[in-house]
C-alpha cells in the first residue's frame, strides 16, 4: 500500500486499502524496491470509508466566489505547478536497512513531515488551500483508530482522514518486504501518505466519498479507489522531484523505486489481492508523471481514461 507512496517514479503507495468493500481509510502504499533480493509483497490496507469520517454524499454547495475548486475534475490544486522549484529541507535520508529503532521511527518521520508541509504550504496557499501538518501515530501491536483497527500485519503506513493523522506500524520496516530496500523508502512512503493528507486538505477526499457513495457496483468502486490511490502516488512523485538535490536522488535511486513498484501492483499475488491500487505499470506511470513534471495539473487521474487506471 504500499503506497500509498516514487521516484522512480513510482510513488509508494502501494497496497493500501482492504478495499473499496471496507474503504475506511485512506491507506497508505507501500513499495517494493530493492532490485535484489526480491521483497516479501506487501499486505493490503484500508480505505476511507465514505461513511466513517470522510463526508458523506450528499450535495456539496456552490463555492463561494473566490474560493479554491475542490472537484475531483477541476480542483485548484491542479493549478499548482512547481516546475523547475527546488526547495531545500535539509532532509537525512535513512537508509531501510537497517531499519529505524522502533523509538526513533515518529521522531524521524517528524522531521520529514516538516519538509513536506514546508514544499506543500505556500503553493496551495495562493490557491486558496491551507495545509496542515498531520499527525504521526506510531503503534506497537494494535492501535484503534477512527478508521479501524490497524494490527503490524497490514499495510505499512495508513492515512485517516477522520482525524488526519498516519499511522505507522513499527515493526513493519524490520522485515524484508516493501519500503524496506529502497534507500529512499522511508521518505517516499511518508509522501504517498502525505499525498492522501492533501487530497483530504483539498477536498478530493470528499468528492471521492461523495461519488464512493452513489457507485452502483464493487467493479466501479475499484475504479475510484485506483483513481485515489494513483492520484497520491503521482503527487509523490512531484514531492521527491522538488527536494531531488536535498534527499540525493539518483538514476540508482529510481531505478529502486521502479523495482519496488515492480512488486506492488493489482496483479501482483495473492490472488485475494482486490484490484484496488492499479497495476505495476500505471503506479509506475503515474510516479514518474508528478517526478518528471512537478506539476499537480498531471496528477488528474478523475479524467484519465479509466485504461490509464487500471
Amino acid at each position: 500500500m504500499v503506497i500509498l507512496a516514487l521516484i522512480l517514479g513510482l510513488q509508494l503507495i502501494g497496497r493500501l486499502g482492504s478495499g473499496p468493500e471496507a474503504p475506511e481509510v485512506l491507506a497508505g502504499g507501500a513499495a517494493t524496491s530493492a532490485v535484489t533480493p526480491r521483497p516479501v509483497r506487501p499486505t493490503p490496507t484500508a480505505y476511507p470509508p465514505p461513511t466513517v469520517g470522510a463526508p458523506s454524499a450528499t450535495p456539496r454547495p456552490k463555492p463561494k466566489a473566490g474560493s479554491p475548486d475542490r472537484s475531483l475534475k477541476r480542483n485548484s490544486l491542479y493549478g499548482v505547478d512547481l516546475d523547475g522549484t527546488r526547495v531545500s529541507c535539509g532532509i537525512t535520508v535513512r537508509r531501510a536497512k537497517p531499519p529505524l529503532g522502533n523509538a526513533e521511527l515518529a521522531p524521524y518521520l517528524r522531521s520529514v513531515l516538516k519538509c513536506l508541509v514546508k514544499v506543500h504550504r505556500k503553493p496551495l496557499a495562493a490557491q486558496g488551500f491551507t495545509v496542515t501538518e498531520p499527525k504521526i501515530k506510531v503503534y506497537r501491536s494494535t492501535v484503534n483508530a477512527p478508521c479501524g483497527r490497524f494490527d503490524q500485519k497490514g499495510a505499512p503506513a495508513y492515512y485517516c482522514s477522520v482525524d488526519q493523522t498516519i499511522y505507522w506500524p513499527a515493526t513493519r520496516d524490520d522485515g524484508r518486504e516493501a519500503y524496506t530496500f529502497a534507500r529512499l523508502g522511508y521518505v517516499a512512503l511518508l509522501a504517498h501518505e502525505f499525498g492522501h493528507h492533501l487530497q483530504a486538505v483539498t477536498g478530493i477526499v470528499n468528492g471521492y466519498a461523495q461519488q464512493y457513495a452513489m457507485a452502483d457496483s464493487r467493479s466501479a468502486r475499484y475504479v475510484l479507489s485506483r483513481r485515489l490511490e494513483l492520484q497520491a502516488q503521482c503527487f509523490e512523485g512531484v514531492f521527491l522531484a522538488t527536494v531531488a538535490g536535498s534527499v540525493k536522488l539518483s538514476a540508482e535511486d529510481r531505478e529502486e523505486l521502479r523495482a519496488w513498484h515492480g512488486f506492488t501492483g493489482d496483479e501482483d499475488p495473492p490472488k485475494s489481492r482486490r484490484p484496488d491500487h492499479g497495476s505495476s505499470a500505471a503506479q509506475l506511470r503515474w510516479l514518474v508523471r508528478g517526478l518528471d513534471s512537478q506539476d499537480f495539473g498531471r496528477c488528474k487521474t478523475w479524467s484519465a481514461l479509466r485504461s490509464q487506471v487500471k
